[in-house]
């Protein structure tokens, strides 16, 4: 892997070539980038690899660029880390030569989202969204429910203390019930004094 101006590495041609293959068995076209993640002054201290790759021209994700209302075609990017909460980015950095080609084929074959290559294993945007709609739904009607029970029972609290009803569950005397204690130590106490 050679170094270019400011740090920054081009990819080794086996796992370009790799990726391009890759890209190719689909009808589409597969670049290597370079993405730096930390920087020192005007060096890069940090990076990882991205896997750009060209969408189909029927693919919805094409729509906005067709009509012309975006400026460049969309492209599906899979980023070659992982997450890593110790590092200070958040992810880890997979070397190309710790992966090879082999392995970075290995990885854009997955079918979870970290490879970026989920849009089979994973929702589309509108599921996910249908789920959050639904979500938000129900948590609005657990909110409800809760607010209609805690305005119940401020009302019945209100009720017994304008009606002075008591508010214990059981009626019972608290006077008689504290004389009738022999074992409490302050009444015994005061009993043993007035006997002296």
């Amino acid at each position: 892997m050679t170094v270019r101006l400011m740090g920054l590495p081009t990819p080794p041609v086996e796992v370009a070539d790799e990726v391009e293959l890759w890209a190719r068995e689909s009808g589409r076209h597969g670049t290597l980038h370079f993405v730096p993640t930390r920087l020192v002054g005007r060096r890069v201290v940090e990076g990882t690899w991205l896997v750009r790759l060209s969408l189909r021209d029927n693919d919805k994700r094409m729509q906005a660029y067709q009509q012309g209302l975006a400026a460049e075609p969309p492209t599906e990017d899979v980023w070659l880390h992982e997450p890593d909460p110790v590092s200070p980015t958040g992810y880890r950095p997979y070397t190309l030569g710790d992966l090879g080609a082999s392995g970075v084929r290995q990885f854009l074959e997955k079918g979870n989202t970290w490879s970026g290559r989920g849009q089979f294993g994973s929702k589309t945007l509108e599921g996910l969204a249908r789920e959050a709609i639904d979500k938000n739904r129900n948590a609005g009607q657990v909110a409800r429910t809760a607010a209609r029970e805690e305005c119940r029972l401020k009302l019945r609290d209100e009720r017994r203390w304008r009606l002075k009803i008591p508010f214990l569950n059981v009626g019972i005397s608290i006077p008689r019930a504290a004389a009738a204690a022999s074992n409490d130590p302050v009444t015994a106490a005061t009993s043993q004094e007035k006997t002296l």
